[in-house]
């Protein structure tokens, strides 16, 4: 599993985002921190999910909803100002690199059911 990028990619964003949430408002860390933590862990097991998949293609679509809902989650917490810049923009980073990541398996998949249909 270590082999595949996207859940790398993931696993270091979830690891760096629970001691962020740590440090949020108390009146925000058990709504909205608890929501961005439960999103981020649901991502990382439907990168999981996916991955032992015979059909990939709808379960990386699963994935993507919640990376979208991530992101807005994220940028919740910014406007809260419960993240710094610098956060921010780390946790952008990271997102959009898993976005990317995503978005390329879902295409390959999509092609590989295509081509098994044929």
């Amino acid at each position: 599993m270590n082999k595949l990028i996207v859940f790398r990619k993931t696993y270091e964003y979830l690891f760096w985002l629970k001691p962020a949430v740590e440090r949020f408002a108390k009146v925000h860390k058990y709504s909205l921190g608890a929501e961005l933590q439960s999103s981020a862990l649901n991502l990382l097991k439907l990168v999981v999910k996916a991955n032992y998949s015979e059909v990939k293609a709808p379960v990386v679509g699963e994935a993507l909803v919640e990376y979208e809902i991530q992101r807005v989650f994220v940028r919740l917490a910014f406007e809260y100002k419960l993240l710094s810049p610098r956060q921010f923009e780390f946790a952008s980073g990271k997102l959009d690199e898993i976005g990317r990541l995503l978005r390329g398996w879902k295409r390959q998949a999509a092609l590989q059911t295509a081509a098994a249909g044929s």
